[in-house]
Parts: C-alpha cells; structure tokens; sequence
C-alpha cells in the first residue's frame, strides 16, 4: 500500500508562503512590541522624575542652583544616575543624533552635540544660556536635561510636582538604541524644541562656526579637496578657501553672512564695557569699549581671540571682507579683507 506524503516541490512552496506572510506580518507586531515597550518605559520615567522632584521639593533643595552642574550634583542623591557628562561631552552619554520633525514635516537629523544650553533646546523664554548636561540612569534611560536657575519657589508641602516645569530635558528610553526618534524612544519635556538652527541670536539664525580648511579649486567647478593646510601658490583659483566656507554653507542650506550681518551679529554679542548699555555696530566700523554679553561668554556662537570671519562680499577676484571679533572690541573696517587662498579663516553661516 503507497503511503502518500507531500512532494519536495510542495514543501518549498508552502515555506514559501509561511516566509512570504512572516514578513509581511512580523515587523508590524515587531513595531506594536516596541511601541508598547517605549511608552510603558516613558511613563516609568514620567513616575520617576516625579517621585524624585518631589522628594526634593519636600526637602528644599529644588531651587536656588546656580547652574545646571549645579543642580545635577543634587539630583543624582535622588535619582540613580551611573554616569554624567557636561555639554563639552554630550555624546559620551547621548546618541549623537537624533531625528525629529522640521518645519515642513520632514524627518530632520539634530546633532546632539549642539545642544550646549537651554537656547539651542528651544527654551529661550528662560532668559539665560544655561548649560545643558547629559547623563546615564541606571536602567539605561540617557537624558539630556537643563535647569532653569530661575526656577520660581514653591511650597515643600502643598507644591510637590509642579516644579518639573524648572527642567528641560529630552529623554532616551532605550539609551542609545535605535531609533533615536522624537516621538519614538525620545520624550521631550514641555517647551524644548528643535530647529535646524544652531544659533538663534537675536531674530537671526546662524550655524555652528567653523575652522575653513576646505580649499576649491574654481577653475575646475565642482571640483574641490579638503585641506589642513595652504600649499602652492597664492592662486585664488586652485586654493579658495573663501570659496569652501561658501559651499559649506550651501551644503547646510544657508550662505555666508554679509558685513552687515556679521555686523549684526556683533550687536547681538556685545554691550559697552561702561555702563551696559546695546550697541549698534556699522557693516565697516571698527568699535571697541566693548565687552561680551554675559550670556555669550560660557558657550560663544564665535571665537573672541581674533580669528577673521568670512563675509560674502567680495573685494575683488582675489580678496574678501571679512570681521573680526575680540572680547573688548570688533573690527570690520573697509581696508579688512583677505586673499581667499588664506587657510587661517573661520566662518559662519546664516539661514536663508
């Protein structure tokens, strides 16, 4: 008697299926599993954060620091945290970046190393430029947090919670597991907030200055090298640096600033070293008696110590104007420009 059994050709076919419908299936309820594990882990900490404000709220040390460090040296008796790292080192205890939501509702990345104070996390209707700080909990939770120095006193008793309100912070709840995303494994606090801005100073919005070691060779279009240093001749053509700081720029959607905004940017950054008082600074004037806003001075948008600052406009072919910034005064007069095959250059860019 013939016992009847499947054929090999039947066999495969009916793996075939069970993985055709496993993929299709597993990475929805793969999805479902982390969603669920990620907010089950963001009201954990929402519970956590909480019990440990109110403990120090009940003890009275929830207000009166100075800074931001100054306030972590406290939390961390509180809450388990394993590790700090101050806004000089961000990504020892932080994803690098992070992916949220621009403006125009596409993923945007954010660099996490930019995040330096409360300004660059959105907050800046604290007043201050307080430092951030990163730091690892004990069950992997990472959080980059600031503290509002401001913070306004509330009673130990009858106000246990409210004053969550005096940190900014963006949570990890998975530490540096993927996906790195707001709104996935990423909580923010109430009011942080990102841009693609790394500077918002005054009503303009400026990147992350740089060291313009990015030499193009224009007579060859597109072409270009990245340089540490100048070599050859003083040909603008096959070493412009002036030219690298300008397409650094594009890359990042943004263009140099002209003498007027790098002026601009100089009346945001100073006041009169006499009395305080604002300043307004000429596209080609020279102006000292000045010294740095307070504000500007723990986490500086630019380099103080005389560094020349690429402008758009050019002198000629062979030279651009550019500023300069001291802590006591800046120069931008019409005789400051510099032959754009020069390496020592900085830049800093401007949105659109």
């Amino acid at each position: 008697m013939k016992k009847k059994a499947f054929t090999l050709a039947e066999v495969l076919i009916t793996l075939a299926v069970i993985g055709i419908v496993a993929a299709m299936t597993l990475p929805g309820l793969i999805q479902n599993h982390n969603e669920k594990a990620w907010s089950t882990a963001k009201d954990l900490w929402e519970k956590k954060l909480t019990e440990t404000v109110r403990r120090m709220n009940t003890d009275g040390v929830m207000t009166g620091h100075d800074s931001t460090e100054d306030f972590m040296d406290t939390f961390k008796q509180y809450m388990k945290v394993i590790k700090t790292c101050d806004n000089t080192d961000i990504n020892k205890c932080y994803s690098p970046k992070v992916v949220t939501t621009g403006s125009n509702e596409e993923p945007m990345e954010v660099e996490t190393d930019s995040l330096t104070s409360a300004s660059s996390m959105g907050l800046s209707d604290w007043q201050t430029n307080t430092n951030t700080m990163s730091f690892v909990v004990a069950d992997g939770t990472t959080v980059i947090m600031a503290y509002q120095k401001e913070c306004p006193y509330a009673d130990p008793i009858e106000d246990t919670g409210s004053q969550v309100s005096c940190m900014g912070y963006m949570v990890d709840v998975n530490g540096k597991k993927g996906p790195n995303r707001v709104g996935k494994d990423i909580q923010l606090s109430s009011g942080v907030a990102f841009s693609t801005c790394d500077n918002p100073i005054g009503d303009m919005c400026w990147s992350t200055e740089f060291q313009v070691n990015r030499a193009i060779d224009t007579c060859v279009g597109s072409q270009y090298e990245d340089m540490e240093e100048m070599h050859g001749n003083r040909s603008y053509c096959s070493r412009n640096y002036w030219a690298g700081a300008k397409l650094t720029c594009q890359e990042k959607n943004m263009t140099l600033p002209t003498r007027a905004q790098l002026a601009q940017l100089a009346s945001e950054l100073y006041v009169n070293a006499s009395d305080g008082s604002e300043v307004t600074i000429g596209a080609s004037e020279y102006k000292s008696g000045l010294k740095v806003k307070d504000e500007y001075q723990q986490n500086p948008p630019i380099k103080y110590n005389g560094y020349y600052y690429w402008s758009s406009e050019e002198y000629n072919a062979n030279f651009a104007y550019y500023r300069r910034f001291y802590a006591t005064n800046t120069n931008g007069s019409e005789g400051y420009w510099n032959h754009k095959n020069y390496s020592s250059g900085r830049a800093v860019c401007i949105s659109n």
